[in-house]
Order: structure tokens, then sequence, then C-alpha cells
């Protein structure tokens, strides 16, 4: 067994300790999730074992006592996953070299449907197809296309005769606005909610009940800093950073727009920085209202159906506002503040744990279950993202440290 496997087996066997099996417990034997990058356990940049195993959902699973069949992906994923050389300053970071032979088990067929990318219609229509050359193939098309089929996500799920179903989709029909400063990329509306519903009706048809999660506010993600963060790590004024940069103070500069800023303000690029790399106070509005109509769409289907709903954009925001608590250290939504993974996006294995709690809380008051909580002091203990002895205090009491951020090279 290699060092990997031993600790990925050590930590899912510490998360389980005290999870004992109820009787009258909800059926989790056959749990389907239907999902993004969220719900198959991506992580630093890629979609790779580790993070599948240590993702939210099969921490439910965990913890449930039940074992949820993933379609694990051969190190160093797809794409190669980043890994953290220093803790810097600055951090030096990037994409591991080699090449993932993909599916390690080609013939197991996934309980977890969750496709890195989908959006609501993707989950909804999107098949794989031959050959083998996507998150799409490598998640749906084996071994379906090896027998010549070729189903979505809501139709595996169909298929595989559910007990219970997780469903967390809608991220990626707003994430590519916020990260791209572009708000004409977010899903229009008519579409996302003719889409969802067509989701929700679908499962909702198989018998099994349903456990639903929202979609966050993705301002607070990593990959956002607000300018007055910026200000507050380069050590420039506000005021300063408005000329240099041509960012407003209410604004947001993406991960890779901190480098260039930082090179922007030592004289080595000439400025502004481009439209891509910042997030105007107006565009983040409109993500915001665009993200508080999806919500109240996917809030009305689990009304609808008496779904139970996970309220993973108030987890967010107060992890954003006072920080997030992991076996007594607070943890920030800032770049290595813990919560986040090396894309600025994704969780850690810690902000997977959170997630998963957050969902077993939920599960065990709509669907009178009693899970235990994942042990988060398991699961930080075995995540290389968190420094050791780091804790960052809440915000309006000083800001977290977001650094200089650069990438290293690849290796």
């Amino acid at each position: 067994m290699s060092v990997r496997r031993m600790g990925i087996v050590l930590f899912l066997s510490l998360s389980l300790m005290g999870a004992p099996l109820f009787a009258d417990a909800p059926d989790f034997s056959r749990m389907v999730v239907v999902g993004d990058s969220l719900s198959a356990g991506y992580l630093s940049g890629g979609l790779e074992e580790e993070g599948q195993l240590t993702g939210y959902a099969a921490l439910i699973a965990s913890q449930a006592g039940v074992d949820l069949s993933l379609p694990l992906i051969a190190y160093p994923g797809v794409p190669n996953i980043m890994e953290l050389e220093t803790w810097g300053p600055p951090p030096i970071f990037g994409p591991v070299p080699g090449q993932s032979s993909g599916r390690i088990d080609p013939f197991t067929q996934a309980m977890n449907l969750a496709v890195p990318g989908h959006d609501a219609l993707d989950a909804l229509e999107t098949r794989p197809d031959l050959p083998i050359d996507s998150l799409t193939d490598l998640v749906l098309g084996l071994p379906g296309l090896l027998d010549g089929v070729a189903l979505s996500q809501v139709e595996w799920a169909e298929a595989l005769e559910p007990s219970v179903i997780l469903l967390w989709i809608g991220n990626n029909d707003i994430l590519g606005a916020a990260t791209e400063g572009s708000p004409e990329l977010m899903t229009d509306p008519e579409v996302f909610e003719a889409a969802y519903g067509q989701i929700f009706d679908r499962l909702a048809a198989t018998g099994a009940p349903i456990v639903v999660a929202n979609i966050p506010d993705t301002t607070v993600i990593a990959y956002l800093t607000p300018v007055s963060e910026v200000s507050w790590a380069m050590g420039v004024p506000v005021e300063l950073l408005e000329v240099a940069l041509g960012v407003g103070p209410e604004d947001y500069v993406t991960l890779p727009g901190l480098d260039m800023a930082s090179r922007i303000l030592g004289g080595t690029l000439p400025g502004p920085l481009p439209d891509t790399m910042v997030l105007d106070t107006e565009e983040a509005q409109q993500i915001r209202e665009r993200t508080d109509l999806f919500n109240a769409i996917i809030a009305a289907k689990a009304e609808q159906y008496g779904s139970t709903l996970v309220d993973i954009r108030a987890l967010l925001e107060r992890a954003d506002a006072a920080g997030a608590m992991a076996c007594g250290r607070r943890l920030a939504t800032s770049f290595l503040g813990g919560v986040f993974s090396l894309d600025g996006v994704h969780p850690t294995r810690t902000g997977y744990a959170l997630v998963a709690n957050e969902f077993i809380a939920a599960i065990n008051a709509g669907l009178g279950a009693d899970l235990p909580p994942v042990d988060l002091c398991a699961v930080s203990a075995s995540d290389p993202l968190l420094p050791p002895g780091m804790s960052f205090a809440p915000s309006g009491l000083g800001s977290p440290a977001r650094g200089l951020l650069r990438p290293g090279p690849e290796r």
C-alpha cells in the first residue's frame, strides 16, 4: 500500500470513529450524488483520488456507514492537481508533473455522478461519448460506454434506483461570471429554472428523499480578494491602487490578478489590471442578485417536494464574516486561510469536512437520521493546506493575511 493510500485510509478511519448504524435511520445504502466539481471532490485544480475520498459526499457516506462508489481518478489527477512547495512568503505552488492514467477502475459503476464543470442543463442533458477524453466521459462513461450505454447524470440517477439523493448543482451557472468578471456568463434565469425544475421533478419521481444544497455567494471565495484587503496585504493605500491598478475601493481582484498587481506596483508591468482580473462592485451586485434568484428557485423546488435544504450560502457567509472553527482553530476564507484549496474555488479537506457537517446537520433534522458529525480534529490534523498553529481573526478584528501570491513554475 502506498504512503498516499495509507494516509487516506488513516484519515477515513479516524473520521469514522463513533459512527454507528441506526436501525431506524434513512436508508443510505444506495446514496446517489448529482452535482459538479464541489460534489465530485475536486481540490487544488484537479479531480484526483485523494480529493474524491475526502470530499463531502464520501465523508457523509462514511458517517452513515455505507460505501459510496466513486469514479476514482489516478494521481496526479485530471487536470493535474497543484501542490504547495513552500508557505513562503511568498507561497510557491504549482501543478505536479506527470499524467494521470485516468479511471483507477474503469469497470466500477459510480454512485457519485457529479462532473466538474457541469451546470444545471449539463446535469440534465450532457452524456459521455467515445473517445474517453473529458471528465464527463471519465465519470459518466465508464463502464457504460463499453456496453454502448451513454447517460447523463440525471438519467444515471434514475437508472441506479437510489435510496437517498444528494443534489448540489447550479454553482457553474454563476461561477464563471465571478472568476472572469463577466456577469453575461451567468445562465439565463428562465433556462436555469426550466433545467432545475426538470432535474428535481425527475429525481423526485424515483421516490428517494432528496437532500439539496443551494449556491454560495461566489464573491467570498478565496479566488477573489476585496481591494481593501489587497491594500492591507500590500501595504499600499486604496487611493494609490485605484490609480495604478484601475480598481475601485469596493472591487475584487482575482487570484491571478494579485500576482499581476504586485508586478504593476513593482514597476515591472504596466497597469491597469485587465477587466478579466477584476470584479467591480456593480458586477458583484449583479452576481449576488442572480444567486439570490437561483436560490429562490432551489428553495421553491425543495419546498414543493418536502426535501431537505442545506444552506451552504449561509455557511460560507458565516465563515467569511467570523471565520470557521475547526478543532479550536479559526480558519479564514482568504487564500491559504484553511477553507479553500490552492485553486481558490474548491475547499480543502477541512473545508469539505465543514460542508459535510452542514449536510449532516440538515439530514439529521430533515430526515430523522442520527449521523455523527465528521471529526474536524482528525481531518485538520491530516490536511496539508492547514499550516500548523495558524489561526485567523474574524472580520473587523484585523484582516487575514492573503499574501502577495506567486504561483511557482511547473515541476
